[in-house]
């Protein structure tokens, strides 16, 4: 692959990494305001929010941070490599816990808020393991950065 080629796909892979690991940080922050306020209204909505923009957007960027992620291994880079794996199993683990428990757990929460009402105990319930499952995978973002950044082995 050329230089222009490989600079572009990296560029891409970076961009979308900031858009992935930035929004979804942001979305936690945001979760942990909303989470505080007197304003039993604002945690459905938020809820309904996430789920709406996990398949609209993370999704989609965090598949343009692994094709990108894959050009450049397969031209420049090996995937035996430590850092490279574990990146990319760390990927895999936040896909999955976006798309099998993050995305639909969230939705099921709105929906439990909506019959049972904004003080739902069951909806709020869900909401607070849906806080803990969503810092988890936030640490894997920050490993995943970390070993992107630093390549440990490859020398």
């Amino acid at each position: 692959m050329s230089e222009p080629l490989y600079e572009l796909v990296l560029y891409a892979h970076i961009l979308s990494a900031i858009a992935w690991v930035g929004g979804a940080f942001f979305l936690h922050l945001l979760s942990m305001r909303v989470g505080r306020s007197a304003d039993l209204e604002e945690v459905p909505r938020l809820g309904r929010h996430i789920a709406w923009f996990g398949m609209r957007y993370f999704l989609p960027i965090s598949v343009t941070v692994f094709v990108a992620g894959l050009i450049m291994v397969a031209s420049r880079w090996s995937f035996s490599q430590a850092w490279i794996s574990i990146a990319m199993l760390l990927w895999i683990v936040s896909v999955l816990i976006g798309a099998v428990y993050i995305g639909p757990k969230s939705k099921r929460a709105a929906e439990l808020f909506e019959t049972e009402g904004a003080a739902s105990p069951a909806a709020r319930s869900m909401s607070s393991r849906l806080m803990l499952v969503s810092r988890i995978d936030i640490a894997m973002f920050f490993v995943v950065v970390a070993l992107m950044v630093y390549k440990p082995g490859a020398g």
